[in-house]
């Protein structure tokens, strides 16, 4: 990405000062031409990969905001893993696996195309971290010794709700696949017209030449 003209000012600025101060000390010019190139490399890379994040790519959100609510997720799904690993039952041990693994898929999708980004951010607010809450709070009664005596009837129904959150939860990947399938649908049309467009054009051309060339005769 071209950096900004401040920050083009700043990097060779600074890649000056480090070779002029070099220069001073080391009384070397080879190596204080080493350090100056090298100081304006790492300012330069520095500015853009900052002016990278701060770039908008739609409606207002920036890189940043991406990279962010991608994290924010991964710690929500990191979370859940980590609660439970304190379980014995396996099988609910797997169903919150899957729930994590639909969730990191959809960050995935999310890094190909920003676009999605509304989508994953209502998902994670209205879903992932709800169920970061209904996992942790599961594995803590579910481990509390003695467990109340009404626990296992709460704990039954969260179990089983657990299919369905894993429902809901393709049913926001789903989203994302949808708006992939309107691009693809997009592009085809557009590319259809240019074809199209293309072939009348040509077909008119050689009519005009033919034309021309039967006048001639």
């Amino acid at each position: 990405m071209r950096l900004s003209a401040s920050s083009r000012i700043i990097s060779i600025v600074s890649g000056a000062a480090v070779f002029a101060i070099l220069l001073f000390l080391v009384r070397n010019l080879a190596l204080a031409l080493v350090a100056g190139v090298l100081g304006w490399l790492i300012v330069t890379l520095f500015f853009s990969k900052k002016e990278r994040n701060n770039t908008v790519i739609i409606d207002g959100m920036t890189h940043s905001d991406i990279n962010d609510t991608i994290k924010k997720g991964l710690n929500l799904t990191k979370g859940m893993r980590q609660a439970v690993k304190k379980l014995s039952q396996l099988e609910v041990i797997q169903e919150v696996e899957d729930l994590c693994r639909i969730a990191e898929s959809m960050f995935d999708l999310l890094k190909k195309d920003p676009k999605d980004i509304r989508i994953v951010k209502q998902f994670i607010t209205y879903y992932l971290e709800p169920t970061h809450k209904i996992i942790v709070k599961y594995v803590e009664l579910a481990t509390t010794r003695p467990m109340p005596a009404d626990a296992v009837e709460t704990l039954e129904r969260t179990e089983k709700s657990l299919k369905n959150i894993r429902a809901t939860f393709l049913q926001q990947k789903e989203k994302m696949l949808a708006n992939d399938v309107l691009d693809l649908d997009t592009e085809i049309k557009v590319f259809e017209t240019l074809a199209n467009n293309y072939s009348t054009s040509s077909t008119k051309e050689d009519k005009s030449g033919l034309n021309q060339t039967s006048n001639s005769i």
